[in-house]
């Protein structure tokens, strides 16, 4: 019966996401943050066999980071093995800068390698990117322990992370 209701509730928020041309994903504090979703063509149209929002959190970080940075990464992967990403990242501390953001291999509390890039740039946060995963790419992010972690000038090793699996 658990099982039903996380689908259920994973099915739920899927169609409100995918439903309205904005979507609150950001929580903390009160803080809202509209995430505007691009339109269907650019966004591969599905069907996805991942299709995820991750809260990105200093807390998750290893070690944890102590930081009002917050974010999301959504993330979708169609059948024909493409990726279609966007990591937003908003509280960023005055003088620090996004340098890039990436899905790495490593569970809950384990820190692991760059398997894929999602924002090779600062200018790529926000912005809606595909990626063409290689087979190993793909089975890897639907099948193994993986995190998202974004990257600042100010904390090289990650400033936010979230946990995909």
């Amino acid at each position: 019966m658990k099982k039903n209701t996380f689908g259920y509730m994973l099915m739920f928020v899927s169609i409100a996401i995918f439903s309205c041309t904005k979507s609150n994903l950001m929580h903390d504090d009160g803080a809202a943050n509209a995430m505007q979703m691009a339109d269907k063509e650019a966004n591969g149209g599905g069907p996805y066999v991942l299709n995820m929002v991750i809260q990105l959190s200093g807390n998750n970080e290893v070690p944890a980071v102590s930081t009002t940075t917050k974010g999301v990464a959504h993330l979708r992967v169609s059948a024909s093995k493409k990726l279609y990403s966007k990591v937003i990242v908003q509280g960023l501390e005055s003088g620090d800068a996004l340098r890039f953001a990436h899905i790495h291999a490593g569970a809950t509390g384990v820190n692991g390698p760059v398997r894929i890039f999602l924002c090779h740039t600062a200018a790529d946060f926000g912005q809606n990117i595909v990626t063409e995963l290689t087979d190993e790419q793909y089975n890897f992010l639907l099948n193994e322990p993986a995190y998202v972690n974004a990257h600042s000038n100010f904390n090289p090793a990650g400033i936010i992370r979230g946990q995909v699996r």
